[in-house]
């Protein structure tokens, strides 16, 4: 009996260890037009946590310009993030990022370096947040790109520009939605004086993901 006790609480241990830090939706995403929206929806069991996403801009996505495309995120339809950036289209701000809104404090980092110069070879920005707050079970995020169209250039097509997701990662206590599972298996044998066997099996990605894309 004290050997089960013990084998339980080494699984507890393990499935609560490995629920710290889950990537929730690795992507990468579909290549989406600005003026649409990409959710994805978690679950948690604590109430605060962090989280790092990458931004993958195709061709000529714009930072602060006359063709200016804004991009937000929002977390149980509260809004955690919004800017704009030089993902390929340009900058005339003199940066390549221009924050407009960052209650949170997140970190950015532009690997592609694009600087503020027109490539039309598209970028990545990467995101980390270091606290946003939960809610115990569901929690849903939202990423939108608008065009801006009062005094500037409005939508513009995949012809020309795109956008999406990868790499959605949050740390402590961060699970996939139970309909979200490919597959989990936990066993136990093995049961003896010595000890026990635990072998714990998922899936190689375990998405914490329902997704939905819709135009904003």
């Amino acid at each position: 009996m004290r050997l089960m006790f013990g084998c339980c609480l080494a699984a507890a241990a393990a499935l609560a260890i490995g629920a710290q830090a889950s990537t929730i939706y690795p992507g990468a995403s579909p290549v989406l037009a600005t003026n649409s929206s990409f959710s994805v929806e978690f679950g948690s069991a604590a109430t605060a946590g962090q989280m790092s996403l990458v931004l993958d801009g195709y061709q000529s996505l714009d930072g602060q310009n006359f063709y200016e495309d804004d991009f937000s995120v929002r977390l149980n339809g509260s809004q955690i993030f919004l800017g704009t950036f030089n993902l390929g289209g340009g900058s005339d701000s003199g940066t390549q990022a221009n924050i407009y809104s960052n209650p949170f404090n997140a970190s950015l980092s532009n690997p592609t370096n694009n600087g503020t110069s027109i490539t039309s070879g598209g970028g990545k920005e990467v995101f980390s947040f270091a606290g946003i707050p939960l809610n115990i079970g569901s929690n849903q995020l939202t990423f939108s790109y608008l065009s801006l169209a009062d005094g500037h250039a409005g939508f513009q097509g995949l012809g020309d520009e795109g956008w999406g997701i990868a790499d959605v990662n949050v740390n402590i206590s961060a699970t996939p939605l139970p309909a979200s599972w490919t597959m989990m298996l936990i066993g136990f044998a093995g049961l003896g004086a010595f000890g026990c066997y635990r072998k714990m099996k998922t899936s190689a990605s375990p998405l914490a993901v329902s997704t939905r894309c819709g135009m904003a």
